[in-house]
């Protein structure tokens, strides 16, 4: 399943919310859908205002994200006041690397709390296990001050209004102002922060950056004497892949099958599409067929690892670090991740496909939301100041700070360049970037080719991204049964591309899906949409 498809979590967040606020989510918000719609139309959405102290070597067009070749020398340092009152805050966040140290053995949070004027306390758990712990802090109503929304969570709106501060008088139209870096994050994403008619959170902006296409070792693929790969349809995309596979050597093309490559290739929708306030699914479209035939055609080729289908995506990372194997299908932001945890060397490259003759799809806008706890003891004043410097821009010596650490230790500058230490990769990873953050510029620290590359594919693929056309909608169903039914459909294409299924079992999975929910979230999203409309 690609990562710009939603995955929701089941009826066990649901019930463990229940739990926490003594009634059904959707109904705690007093109100019928079509009233909670209006509310929502009525929403001011924060006035974005870019902030201009830094001037990108490669610039942004509003869709292309800003790049930088270096960091830029004598960064300003943009906040002059401490953002706490201090005061111990309090946040429970997901983890994407290891547990660090705690804070009485990390040198980069203690650091963080001297900077702040407040001692951030964080509890934190791997991204596996994250939802749960998530649930159960909700189900025994143990709210931190700051809280990581997963987007993916069941009845969102109840939640948020039972347990979450209203952040609207804040933070709408010129209000934010007040907060000049959460002004800096553009105002679409802020549409996936509005509940209840109010505005109840921090987005946490992603977009292009989580937008996803096949990556490639650029080293292994010029070691075959292959410099430009663009394959343009489905057949020299194969070849392609065939070219590259050595099972004897213990060498293969792809880390998994790429059927969300080759979805895009045929113009299967990203998620939902929308055509005349109608509302078709991407498990609906006619073209899943022949992208089952397609990978169905690679994985008895053996262009994919073996192991595909049993191990996890750590796994997967691995084997595209190591050699193994010379295309994953990620994002931008993993792009960057694969340089931190390169083994390779100096050698090791990295560049991205287009989609071979079709149309890529945007990435989903937001990590997650952060909102506030009713109970804080906290003013909303301060725990946005908080946010604000959070979201402190590339360029800014906030920035520097939150993202490397403290000279010498975390860090040492090439040139104006902060090159991380082991010990900067492992005390720094602490969640900062779930509490907010400023959206990502294209930069990787000493290697000025890394954001040319992903710039030039970002200015190939702008005009043509395909978006979801539910984001900003809310549909109850899709809310709380998504999860399960999204893993009865990948299991259904998983043994179908294994051959263990026929083809012709996907239209009897997709009637399936439609009379267990999928039909329901579409007549719900039909109707978000025209009462946001106001039709």
């Amino acid at each position: 399943m690609s990562v710009s498809r939603r995955t929701f979590l089941g009826g066990g967040l649901a019930a463990a919310a229940v739990a926490a606020t003594g009634t059904p989510l959707l109904t705690a918000c007093g109100a019928s859908q079509n009233d909670v719609a209006a509310a929502n139309r009525a929403v001011r959405l924060p006035t974005f205002t870019k902030y201009a102290g830094v001037t990108p070597d490669l610039p942004s067009d509003g869709v292309v994200l800003d790049g930088f070749l270096k960091y830029p020398a004598n960064p300003v340092r943009a906040i002059t006041e401490a953002p706490g009152n201090g005061r111990p805050i309090t946040f429970l966040t997901n983890i994407p690397g290891a547990i660090p140290p705690a804070a009485d053995r990390n040198q980069f949070w203690q650091a963080l709390n001297e900077r702040l004027g407040s001692e951030l306390q964080i509890s934190m758990a791997s991204n596996d296990e994250y939802k749960d712990k998530f649930a159960t802090r909700i189900a025994g109503g143990d709210l931190p001050d700051i809280l990581n929304i997963p987007v993916d969570t069941a009845q969102i709106p109840g939640l948020v209004k039972a347990k979450c501060l209203d952040l609207s008088e804040h933070l709408s139209g010129d209000a934010v102002q007040k907060y000049p870096f959460l002004a800096n994050i553009p105002t679409d994403f802020w549409k996936g922060c509005v509940f209840n008619g109010a505005i109840y959170g921090v987005p946490v902006p992603r977009g292009m950056s989580r937008t996803s296409l096949a990556l490639y070792r650029e080293d292994l693929l010029a070691a075959k004497g292959i410099k430009d790969p663009r394959p343009k349809n489905f057949e020299e995309f194969f070849d392609l892949a065939k070219e590259l596979t050595a099972a004897k050597q213990n060498r293969w093309a792809w880390t998994r099958v790429p059927l969300s490559t080759i979805r895009q290739m045929l113009g299967v929708p990203n998620v939902w599409k929308e055509n005349g306030g109608k509302f078709s699914s991407s498990y609906e479209d006619e073209a899943n067929q022949e992208a089952l035939e397609s990978g169905r055609k690679m994985v008895a080729a053996g262009v994919v690892n073996p192991d595909a289908f049993n191990d996890k995506a750590s796994a997967r990372k691995q084997w595209f670090n190591g050699g193994i194997a010379a295309f994953d299908y990620d994002s931008f932001v993993a792009w960057n991740q694969y340089y931190a945890d390169n083994t390779a060397g100096d050698a090791f490259a990295v560049n991205m496909l287009d989609v071979p003759g079709g149309t890529p799809w945007m990435g989903g806008a937001l990590n997650n939301v952060t909102a506030f706890s009713k109970d804080s003891k906290h003013s909303p004043e301060t725990l946005l100041k908080i946010a604000n410097w959070m979201a402190a821009p590339f360029g800014t010596e906030e920035y520097l700070f939150r993202k490397y650490g403290v000279a010498g230790r975390h860090y040492t500058l090439q040139g104006t360049d902060p090159i991380p230490s082991k010990a900067g990769v492992v005390e720094t990873g602490i969640g900062l970037q779930y509490i907010s953050d400023a959206p990502l510029s294209l930069y990787w620290a000493g290697k000025p080719e890394v954001p040319r590359k992903q710039h030039a594919v970002q200015q190939k693929i702008a005009k043509q991204l395909v978006h979801d056309a539910s984001y900003g909608l809310y549909s109850d169903t899709q809310s709380k049964k998504q999860a399960q039914l999204a893993r009865t459909m990948t299991d259904l294409e998983t043994q179908i591309i294994q051959g263990k299924k026929p083809v012709s079992d996907w239209a009897r999975g997709v009637a399936d899906w439609k009379a267990a929910g999928g039909d329901k979230m579409r007549s719900e999203l039909e109707q978000a949409l025209a009462d946001t409309a106001g039709k």
